[in-house]
């Protein structure tokens, strides 16, 4: 979904995903196609508690060969150890710092049995 379409806002627009995600790590990309040599902040939520901001600033090869801005969306967040010892599934959302629009295919769920998430 790229600029306004539908009736949303192209600022409201945001491209990345999930290449990670389990108890311990998450990693992606966000990339705003509005402001495409800009840094998204992010913010890692569970249960509406921010376990960690991050700002999708990485390098990523792929992400430059495929026309994301220069590259410079990935992101990385180690998650806080207390998750190891949550019994039952939960929801993680991710999404961007400031407007709160979600990351393509947030909440994303780990299930405490099924240690690795992976998302295309």
């Amino acid at each position: 979904m790229d600029g306004a379409a539908g009736g949303v806002s192209a600022q409201l627009v945001l491209r990345g995903g999930i290449d990670l995600l389990n108890h311990r790590r998450i990693i992606g990309w966000a990339w705003d196609p509005g402001a495409p040599h800009v840094p998204v902040p992010i913010l890692v939520v569970i249960e509406r508690r921010v376990l960690g901001r991050v700002l999708a600033d990485l390098y990523r090869e792929d992400l430059a060969a495929q026309g994301f801005g220069t590259g410079r969306c990935g992101f990385a967040l180690d998650l806080p150890a207390e998750l190891l010892s949550l019994r039952q599934g939960y929801e993680i959302s991710v999404r961007r710092e400031g407007d709160g629009v979600h990351l393509p295919g947030s909440p994303y769920v780990l299930d405490p049995l099924i240690r690795v998430v992976r998302e295309e």
